[in-house]
């Protein structure tokens, strides 16, 4: 079924159809794929923006509730207590050639929060409670100095530069990284591009983060959708697939 739905962040294009939720503006910016015994969050895409259909920028706290709004309706039309995901989240940007680059969330925002952006916006948890007991407590090696060698390789002699500096005058990767987005908080994501995964490796005893995670729905806040069009009854088809992923940033 196809409608619109007014929030109090903004108003938004709706498609379900049995066997995705879509939500967006002039461009879907959330899918949802449904399957028999689970629902994926499948992609979250907001750097090409319209996904919002009065062309109101989402961003920051909007993104979340944009997708909290497509967890509602999950809720509302359908059972599901969960939500499952593949975590690709990440910043994109350009060079001077147009070549694309990406730092993912899944380390990225974990180097610099200590926590995965679905961790630290949506309480996300692996799948697997037992390797997600263990992934934090590792956590806690960002400010333990044993944990941080005395030397690190920057991977870029520009950026080494820069950072080296900050890395040796530092006792635990937590100081570090502290300075480091002080100082180069706007090119944070570009100046970490080419070390940030080895950072990770170490801090995290060559753990594998890339695991399958989990948001209980039921722990989301529920967003009010006023309904223009109406979306009639929706019903979960027998033939389940899923829509091709994007490249996506939050």
């Amino acid at each position: 079924m196809n409608g619109e739905c007014k929030t109090n962040f903004g108003k938004f294009r709706v498609k379900m159809d049995g066997n995705n939720i879509n939500v967006g503006g002039r461009n879907f910016c959330v899918n949802i794929a449904l399957y028999e015994k689970e629902a994926c969050l499948y992609w979250l895409k907001t750097d090409a923006q319209g996904c919002e259909l009065n062309e109101k920028d989402i961003r920051g706290e909007n993104t979340v509730k944009m997708v909290d709004l497509g967890f509602s309706l999950l809720r509302k039309y359908y059972q599901y207590t969960y939500v499952t995901l593949l975590d690709d989240s990440g910043f994109s940007w350009k060079d001077k050639r147009d070549r694309v680059y990406k730092t993912n969330f899944l380390k990225g925002y974990l180097l610099l929060h200590g926590k995965t952006w679905y961790e630290d916006k949506f309480n996300a948890v692996m799948c697997d409670s037992d390797i997600y007991t263990l992934y934090r407590q590792k956590a806690s090696n960002f400010n333990d100095p044993s944990k941080k060698p005395a030397t690190f390789n920057f991977m870029n002699e520009e950026v080494r530069q820069k950072l080296e500096p900050l890395y040796i005058s530092s006792n635990t990767w937590r100081e570090f990284i502290d300075k480091f987005v002080r100082l180069y908080g706007e090119d944070k994501y570009k100046l970490m591009y080419d070390w940030y995964r080895s950072a990770i490796y170490i801090i995290f005893d060559g753990m594998e983060i890339n695991q399958n995670w989990k948001i209980d729905l039921q722990s989301r806040p529920y967003i009010e959708c006023v309904q223009e069009g109406g979306f009639g009854k929706t019903r979960k088809s027998r033939s389940f697939r899923r829509l091709e992923p994007f490249i996506w940033s939050p």
